[in-house]
């Protein structure tokens, strides 16, 4: 099947060709014609246009029929004003189209309170009205001793446009006692609540008169007044925080010129170093629970959630509370503690806290130099900002509700924006003289802010909301 056979070698020479083949071409491309024509209406015509005067008849008017029609339609046309009143639609709206690109931050007013040669007053507070057309100014003495025993006052100036500014106040409201805090109705524009020194809290209700109504008493000096946001229905609630450690509740009636409490607060955990120190009462524990806790230095409401409030201590606590919280304290049902969360402290006292109208944040500062930007639902702060000088107020601006101003000890006011935490550094702003600013107020309704400095002087800066 398989055999073994061997087969001779064959072979053959190759051959390696030297010669290429080339072939040799020109390409010229056609010349080129180039022509021009000239164009030209072929016929022009003019035709001119001239009005006609004509003489109007007089009109006849029917007044008895003109009477009719308005009584008929003026109570729609005033339901429909009640409804826009205080909207925020015509903001952005300037007629004077020709200056709206030239507008930027300037000076409009500057105002020095009257005062004693020996004096030394701050302005304590400012707060505009709901409509923006008043300021409300509070003054304070700088140096207190145990007790504040001086007699000051609220100075209303109206402002109707940026050249018709009043020098002089239009109204002034006497105290009993160094004004610390103020705050105007968010609704009503001629109700205004003030917090004092001496421990006290008024309204006014400046529609009807000038004498105030007092509301209530703390142990201790007021930090804060603030009314709670109303809802369609709701009664009126104003919020007062002490150095005692409390929170009062407040419920204003007919057309506020009644004032019952409604509940009172006070966050456990913030004991009083003195009360931690006492042994327990042998009597029961309604007698701790009615001591008091650790001073309340600012607190601020959620737009998101109207019941919802964050509260800042002077040991640098900061707290999620709110107002239809039932747990009451030591068995004391007068007396109820608000706090449902808490959130990452402060190394310092907290000296302001603002919630942002637009977002589910809140910032806020403190003796530590820091700025603390914080989400409601997480308790570590997701950024800080470090500051030179003590901040003691924050205030969120118009146009961009993100930025946010902030001022303090020195004479300048920084902006941030609070989605990043970065300076805002083309709006700058520094009141004149290097007065430290003690308060400040963006008015929500025009393209203003009022400063008040330590030396009793007040200034009146436009800022355009396009700027931010």
């Amino acid at each position: 099947m398989f055999r073994t056979k061997s087969s001779g070698v064959v072979s053959f020479n190759s051959e390696l060709s030297t010669v290429k083949s080339e072939t040799t071409a020109n390409v010229q491309t056609t010349e080129i014609f180039y022509a021009s024509n000239d164009t030209q209406t072929s016929r022009t015509r003019t035709i001119g246009i001239q009005t006609v005067n004509e003489e109007k008849a007089n009109a006849q008017v029917d007044y008895d029929k003109l009477a009719v029609f308005l009584k008929r339609v003026t109570p729609g046309i005033l339901e429909a004003l009640d409804e826009a009143y205080g909207t925020n639609a015509f903001n952005d709206y300037d007629p004077n189209v020709k200056e709206a690109s030239a507008i930027s931050v300037k000076l409009l007013k500057k105002i020095k309170l009257p005062m004693g040669p020996d004096d030394q007053i701050k302005v304590s507070d400012l707060s505009w009205s709901t409509v923006g057309g008043i300021l409300a100014v509070g003054l304070s003495h700088i140096y207190h001793g145990a007790w504040c025993d001086h007699l000051s006052t609220i100075q209303l100036y109206n402002f109707m446009t940026e050249d018709n500014f009043t020098y002089a106040p239009t109204k002034t409201l006497e105290t009993t006692g160094c004004v610390t805090t103020l705050c105007y109705h968010p609704t009503e524009p001629s109700i205004l609540a003030a917090g004092l020194s001496n421990w006290e809290v008024f309204v006014w209700n400046l529609r009807n008169s000038v004498r105030p109504m007092h509301v209530c008493t703390h142990s201790d000096s007021v930090s804060q007044v603030s009314w709670k946001p109303r809802s369609v229905n709701d009664v009126s609630l104003l919020l007062s925080s002490s150095r005692d450690g409390y929170i009062l509740i407040h419920r204003l009636t007919a057309n506020f010129m009644t004032a019952q409490l409604f509940k009172r607060f006070k966050i456990v955990k913030e004991r009083n170093p003195v009360e931690n120190a006492r042994p327990r009462s042998a009597t029961g524990t309604r007698e701790r629970a009615a001591e008091a806790g650790l001073w309340i230095t600012s607190f601020d409401f959620c737009p998101q959630f109207p019941s919802i409030f964050i509260v800042g201590t002077l040991c640098g606590g900061i707290y999620k509370c709110s107002l239809d919280s039932v747990t009451p304290i030591e068995g004391n049902a007068s007396l109820i503690d608000p706090v449902i969360d808490e959130y990452e402290r402060h190394g310092g006292g907290v000296t302001c806290i603002k919630c942002s109208p637009l977002r589910n944040l809140f910032v806020s500062s403190a003796l530590d130099k820091e700025i603390r930007i914080y989400n409601l639902d997480e308790h570590v702060n997701h950024q800080i900002i470090s500051v030179d000088d003590t901040i003691v107020g924050l205030a969120w601006m118009i146009g961009n509700r993100d930025v946010f101003a902030a001022y303090g000890a020195g004479s300048s006011v920084k902006f941030y924006n609070v989605r990043n935490g970065k300076p805002v550094t083309y709006a700058k702003l520094r009141m004149t003289r290097k007065q430290k600013i003690s308060s400040l107020c963006v008015n929500s309704k025009r393209d203003i802010l009022a400063i008040g400095s330590t030396r009793a002087n007040i200034e009146i800066w436009k800022f355009p909301r396009h700027l931010f």
